[in-house]
């Protein structure tokens, strides 16, 4: 896990355990949202409102088949999180 990921991951693990009503020890990198988290439409449907307004990005645009497991989800905050930062500097 790299640092962008790192940064935001014990709040991104409260917010899926929150979303999807599962402990929080379950939601590991690896878990995969629907076949080992059990979300379902609706979950992922909350769960991505939840994280664009926790973290401030948009997945406008976003493959939803890209986020499969936790990590995925993770990872692709960072990467809008480091596009969003960068588009600030530059301007």
């Amino acid at each position: 896990m790299d640092t962008a990921q790192q940064d935001h991951w014990d709040e991104l693990r409260a917010l899926c355990a929150n979303c999807m009503s599962v402990p929080v020890e379950d939601v590991v990198p690896q878990a995969r949202l629907v076949a080992d988290l059990g979300a379902d439409s609706l979950d992922i449907t909350e769960l991505q409102a939840a994280s664009e307004e926790h973290f401030d990005v948009s997945f406008k645009g976003v493959d939803p088949a890209s986020v499969r497991t936790v990590g995925d989800l993770a990872e692709l905050i960072g990467r809008l999180r480091t596009a969003r930062a960068s588009d600030v500097v530059t301007g």
